[in-house]
C-alpha cells in the first residue's frame, strides 16, 4: 500500500506557517562538503535543530508531557495515519526537504526489536524513501517514544555511495550471491553493517539477527544502532551503524573544543546538521574522525560482530536460510 505523503506536506503547509517558513529556509540552507576522498559528509547550516542537538535524554518524560502523544504533538500539526499502530507526521524541524516522523500511537519506549518486519515494510510502503531509526542511546532525541523517520533516499549520501563502499570499501565479511550480499565496512571514520537482498523476508530477518546480535555482543537493553532502511529497483537496502556513544567529548567540552553535534543516523549516513553557526564553519576531517570515531565501534572489536559466523546460514544457491 502507497501513502500520500506528497499530500500531506502540502497540507501541513497549508495551515501552519512555521511549517512553510522551515521548509523554505531549508531551501537556502548553507552547506560544506568534506571529502574524504572515496566517500564524503555534508555539513548543514541548521539553527533549527538546536532543540534536537540539545535535547535532555534523561528527562523523565510521561504521555501527560509527551510531544509525540496526540494532545501534546506541535502547534497544528497533521497527522497521516499509516495503520493501526502508527501515524506518519511532517517533522516541524527538518534536516531533509521532505523529512516525516513515523510515531507510535501509544507511548512506549523507543525500540526497534519486534519492529524489523514492520520498518522493511514502511519502507516498501515509501517508495523513494529510507525509513530511518535512532536507538534510546544513540542519537534518539525522543527516546521516551517509539519513532521512525523518513527522508528521500537520493538524500543520503551514504545511498549515493552504496557501490563504493561494496566494491571499495575495506571488507571484513562478505557473501555475495546474485547481487544479494552482506557487508561490514570501516571506512575509517565510522564501521556499518551494509545488507542488499531482494526479499523482504530474508532483508526482515538479516536486521533482526544483526540486531539481535549487536545487543548480545554489546551487552545493551536494546541494540545500539542507527539504521535505515530503502527499497529501489526490487533490492531492499539496509544500512546499519552500530553505536557505543551517545555524543563525543567534544560536545561536553569547553572553549574552542566543544562542538553541539550529537550524531543520529543523519548524520551517520552523511549529512551533519550544524545548529550552532561556529561548528559549521570550524568542522574539518581530523574533528568529523575523531567525533565520528568515538561513537561508532573500534575496528579492533568488529571480528566478534560478524553474525553470519553463528547467527546466519545459507543454502547452496547463497539464499538465506530463514530459522523458525
Amino acid at each position: 500500500m502507497k501513502y500520500d505523503v506528497e499530500g500531506l506536506l502540502q497540507r501541513q503547509f497549508a495551515v501552519s506557517e512555521h511549517y512553510r517558513k522551515v521548509f523554505t529556509d531549508l531551501e537556502n540552507v548553507r552547506t560544506r562538503t568534506i571529502d574524504f576522498g572515496k566517500f564524503h559528509y555534508v555539513l548543514q547550516y541548521n539553527p533549527c535543530r538546536i532543540g534536537s542537538a540539545t535535547a535532555d535524554t534523561k528527562k523523565k518524560v510521561t504521555p501527560d508531557n509527551c510531544f509525540l502523544c496526540e494532545a501534546h504533538r506541535f502547534p497544528g500539526q497533521i497527522a497521516l495515519e499509516y495503520d493501526e499502530q502508527y501515524n506518519i507526521l511532517v517533522n516541524p524541524y527538518p534536516i531533509f526537504k521532505k523529512h516525516f516522523t513515523i510515531v507510535d500511537k501509544s507511548h512506549v519506549p523507543q525500540e526497534i526489536i519486534g519492529e524489523e518486519s514492520k520498518m522493511v515494510q514502511m519502507a516498501e510502503d515509501l517508495p523513494g524513501f529510507t525509513v530511518f531509526y535512532n536507538s534510546r542511546n544513540s542519537g534518539a532525541s525522543a527516546p521516551f517514544h517509539r519513532h521512525f523517520q523518513a527522508c528521500e533516499t537520493t538524500e543520503l549520501p551514504i545511498y549515493q555511495q552504496w557501490e563504493t563502499f561494496k566494491n571499495g570499501g575495506k571488507v571484513f565479511s562478505l557473501t555475495n550471491y546474485d547481487d544479494n550480499g552482506f557487508w561490514m565496512v570501516y571506512d575509517g571514520t565510522r564501521f556499518f553493517y551494509m545488507i542488499h537482498i531482494d526479499s523482504r523476508k530474508n532483508a526482515t530477518t538479516y536486521l533482526a539477527k544483526i540486531l539481535g546480535h549487536l545487543k548480545y555482543e554489546l551487552g545493551t537493553e536494546s541494540p545500539e544502532a542507527n539504521v535505515g532502511v530503502a527499497v529501489e529497483d526490487g533490492m531492499y537496502k539496509i544500512v546499519i551503524f552500530p553505536r557505543t556513544k551517545h555524543r563525543p567529548d567534544e560536545y561536553f567540552a569547553t572553549g574552542d573544543n566543544h562542538f553541539t553535534i550529537s550524531p543520529g543516523f543523519a548524520d551517520m549516513a552523511g549529512i551533519i546538521p550544524c545548529a550552532v553557526e561556529s561548528d559549521f564553519n570550524r568542522l574539518d576531517k581530523e574533528r568529523i574522525k575523531s567525533i565520528f570515531n568515538q561513537v561508532t565501534l573500534d575496528p579492533n572489536y568488529l571480528p566478534k560482530l560478524d553474525p553470519l559466523k553463528t547467527a546466519m546460514s545459507f543454502d547452496k544457491h547463497g539464499k538465506l536460510i530463514t530459522h523458525p
